[in-house]
């Protein structure tokens, strides 16, 4: 080859060597998803980089699929355990079931989030996480500041997938939930895993269905879902009802069949003499702006006034897991089982709760035993008198 033909071959090779890197990426190594919002969105076909605003689900769901570590960001706290203290005695809670599970979750960044003690969701700390997906579970809290997220998103050039979150849907219904871990199946192309994480949810869904839907209406017990913050009373009130459109309730009517002893809408504050009115057969006490067990309303003289009442009286005031309000995660359905063992003892006399949650943990993580008992503690199920 004489001079000028390697100099020409030179040149061609430096030409395609500089269209190649000028190319954009193939177009068989991105995919096209339907989200939540019924949006197409395209994504890598293999996500690497990706951040995640929600309260525990999406996290969670990427461990179970393997791909923990392409976690870059996401709605957390700074903390870990937190110490709470009743009646001289201190435990340690982790509502956040995916530090629990993996520790390298408590390294990752905050980027805020829509609700929760996260701080305000900042773009530009996203931004600098350099990710090449964002998924969003939209509460439905935050309508208008969504929307311009996503459109500042837009124009960084930043992909985002949308889950909804059940309270999305005029109609709340718990495969809503279901639909949230499908979609992420198909992000990371772990369909069959995620079907394996929803037959195992549904399941005890369906058994808890199935056990009472011969229920008659007139035997279903009247059911205060209740929120009771220290706080409260300094505001003129006992405490929080949950109304019959909200997502604990429409479960509890729906799942373990039972009614609501609050006939208003939302979550509201109630009155002493309100309470006393409602007159319940049972009382549910949630995570509410701290952890709240039965001997609570027993015992503290701020519910003095309602001591009377016969549900007290009868012993029939349960506690929740340490789970926050309006995070309904892979953990749901350890709360309806909480909550149907209390309602309906008798159809639920086989389950024995400690080693039913503790297998519903082993079968949901692929944990052993020792980590579904470091699950159950971080949670306070072995302290809030549940199991």
């Amino acid at each position: 080859m004489n001079k000028l033909a390697r100099k020409l071959f030179s040149v061609i090779l430096l030409m395609t060597f500089a269209a190649l890197v000028a190319e954009p990426i193939a177009a068989e190594e991105f995919k096209t998803v339907t989200d939540m919002r019924g949006v197409e969105v395209s994504i890598p076909e293999d996500p690497q980089r990706v951040v995640a605003i929600s309260r525990g689900l999406i996290d969670t769901t990427m461990y179970i699929f393997g791909v923990e570590d392409k976690l870059v960001g996401g709605s957390v706290t700074s903390g870990d355990y937190e110490d709470y203290t009743y009646a001289g005695e201190t435990y340690h809670v982790c509502t956040q079931i995916s530090k629990v599970i993996n520790p390298n979750y408590r390294d990752l960044t905050n980027v805020g989030g829509f609700g929760g003690p996260y701080g305000t969701v900042n773009v530009e700390t996203i931004a600098s996480l350099e990710p090449d997906l964002l998924i969003l579970r939209d509460m439905g809290d935050y309508d208008e500041d969504v929307i311009k997220f996503l459109d500042a998103l837009e124009r960084l050039e930043i992909p985002a997938v949308v889950l909804k979150y059940p309270n999305c849907y005029d109609e709340v219904e718990v495969s809503t939930i279901y639909v949230e871990v499908r979609l992420l199946g198909e992000v990371f192309n772990q369909q069959d895993e995620a079907e394996e994480i929803v037959e195992h949810m549904d399941a005890q869904v369906q058994l808890i269905r199935d056990r009472t839907k011969d229920i008659e209406d007139e035997d279903k017990p009247r059911v205060l879902y209740f929120g009771a913050p220290s706080w409260a009373a300094d505001r003129g009130g006992a405490g929080y009802a949950f109304g019959t459109e909200t997502i604990e309730s429409i479960f509890l009517e729906d799942i373990v069949n039972a009614k609501n002893a609050f006939d208003g809408a939302a979550t509201e504050m109630i009155s002493t003499e309100h309470m006393l009115a409602l007159d319940p057969d049972i009382i549910i006490l949630s995570t509410y702006s701290g952890y709240h067990p039965p001997r609570e309303m027993y015992e503290a003289e701020r519910f003095e006034k309602v001591q009377d009442l016969r549900v007290l009286e009868e012993g029939n005031v349960y506690a929740l897991s340490a789970t926050p309000v309006k995070s309904e995660r892979l953990e749901f359905p350890i709360n309806l089982m909480i909550e149907a063992k209390a309602l309906y003892p008798d159809r639920f006399e086989d389950v024995d709760l400690e080693g039913w949650i503790r297998d519903y943990f082993m079968g949901l993580y692929g944990v052993d035993e020792e980590k579904a008992d470091e699950l159950m503690d971080s949670l306070l199920l072995r302290y809030l008198e549940i199991i």
